[in-house]
This record gives structure tokens, C-alpha cells and sequence, in this order.
């Protein structure tokens, strides 16, 4: 082949290279363009900029994502179970009915999230930010928000069975109608939250700050359920937990 031939050849593969639709990761394929559905799991994605990428559908199960900037990402019904998001910037994000149980948020920037349905199950969300984020109906079974910020979040009818909020900031967070059962509050601020018809079976709100200035209309306990000196709460009837606590009031 003459020299003319070899200087096509590689100006070919050049050109081949630069269209490709994405690159390896890990050996998995990932698309570097704005609008990404596939699957991706167990990537490398570290520190990457992802802003205002579509990820809906997508599977980024067991994702190195920590320290990335993903604000304004669309990612309704999107895989990030046990993917790791540390630090990660998500401001603005669309997680809507996103799978993240088990994925770890530590010091993640989630403020202004829409989040609504979510499965956050066992998520480990320590020092996460959450302020103004909207996540009607979310699932925290389990989760760890130690530290956590939510100051005007909307987190009505959610699942907090089992959740730890310690010493988290829930100024003016709306939770009417979630289950707090044997969820646990040790110095958390709850000053000015809404707990509107919630229900507290088994909970520990001992120590919380601002408990008189919260609102529990409607709200109920069990016999278990640790509140501060003086404070009240009713105990909850078999209608009010029998979506999903049973007839335990213990």
C-alpha cells in the first residue's frame, strides 16, 4: 500500500473515532452526548460533568459517580441503586420514581430535587442537602440521613420506617402523612416542620429541638414512641396504620 493509501487509511480511523457514539468504561459502553438511555452499570464516571443530561430508563447500577456535576440531569425511572454519588452536584435534578436504594449521597447536593416516588431504601445520605427538594411519596425505609438538610423540602406521604434523622435540619420541612415508625430523631431540628397526620409508632423524638413550634395536627404515636418532657401525641388507631403498619402499636 503506498504512502497516499496509509495517510486515507488513518485520516479513516481518525474520523471513525471522533463520530463513535461513545467510549469504554470499565467495558461498559458510554455515551459522551447529552442524552444517554442504556445501560452503563459499574461505570467509571468520578468527577465527570454531566449537566442537563437525559439518563430516563437508564441503568447506572454500582456507578462510580462521586464528586460529579450533575445539575438539571433528567433521570425519571433511572438505575442508581448502590451507586456511589458522594459529593456529587445534583441541583435541580428530575430523579421522579428513580430506583437509588443503597446508593451512598454522602455530602451530595440535592437541593431543589424533584424526586417524587423514589425508592431511597438503606440510602446512605449523611451531610446530603436537600433543601427545597420535592419528593411526594419517596421510599427512606432504612435510610441514613444523619446530619442531613432539608429546610423546605416536601417530603409528604413518605416512608421513613426505620429511617435515622439524626441531628438533621428539618426547619419547615413538610412530612404530612408519612410513617415515621420506629424511626429515630436524636437532635434533630424540627422547628416550624409539618407532620400533619404522620405517624410516629416507635419513634424517638426525645431529644429533637423545636418540637412545640412543629406541626403534629392529626399526627399519632404508639405506647413505644419517645417524645419529649410534657409532649403529647395520640395513640394511632388500627384505620391510621393499617396502610402500612399493620395493627402493631407497639
Amino acid at each position: 500500500m503506498d504512502n497516499l493509501n496509509l495517510r486515507l487509511v488513518s485520516l479513516a480511523g481518525a474520523f471513525a473515532a471522533i463520530a463513535a457514539p461513545g467510549v469504554m468504561a470499565q467495558g461498559q459502553p458510554v455515551a459522551w452526548s447529552p442524552s444517554y438511555v442504556g445501560t452503563c452499570a459499574t461505570c467509571e464516571l468520578s468527577g465527570r460533568n454531566l449537566t442537563g443530561w437525559t439518563l430516563a430508563g437508564a441503568n447506572y447500577s454500582e456507578a462510580k459517580l462521586d464528586y460529579s456535576v450533575m445539575r438539571g440531569v433528567q433521570a425519571v425511572a433511572v438505575n442508581f441503586e448502590r451507586a456511589d454519588l458522594t459529593g456529587a452536584d445534583m441541583r435541580g435534578a428530575v430523579l421522579t420514581n428513580a430506583k437509588l436504594a443503597d446508593a451512598i449521597f454522602a455530602g451530595t447536593r440535592l437541593q431543589e430535587v424533584s424526586a417524587t416516588g423514589a425508592d431511597l431504601r438503606r440510602a446512605l445520605m449523611h451531610g446530603a442537602s436537600l433543601q427545597d427538594a420535592v419528593m411526594i411519596g419517596a421510599n427512606f425505609e432504612d435510610a441514613e440521613l444523619i446530619i442531613a438538610r432539608l429546610e423546605g423540602a416536601d417530603m409528604s406521604a413518605g416512608n421513613f420506617e426505620g429511617a435515622m434523622l439524626d441531628r438533621a435540619n428539618l426547619r419547615g420541612t413538610v412530612f404530612n402523612g408519612a410513617n415515621f415508625k420506629n424511626a429515630r430523631f436524636n437532635g434533630a431540628d424540627i422547628t416550624g416542620a409539618s407532620f400533619k397526620d404522620a405517624r410516629f409508632a416507635g419513634a424517638n423524638l426525645a431529644s429533637v429541638k423545636g418540637f412545640a413550634e412543629a406541626d403534629f395536627d392529626g399526627a399519632c404515636g404508639s405506647l413505644s414512641t419517645r417524645l419529649p418532657a410534657e409532649a403529647r401525641l395520640p395513640l394511632c388507631t388500627t384505620t391510621q396504620l393499617a396502610s402500612r403498619l399493620g395493627s402493631d402499636l407497639d
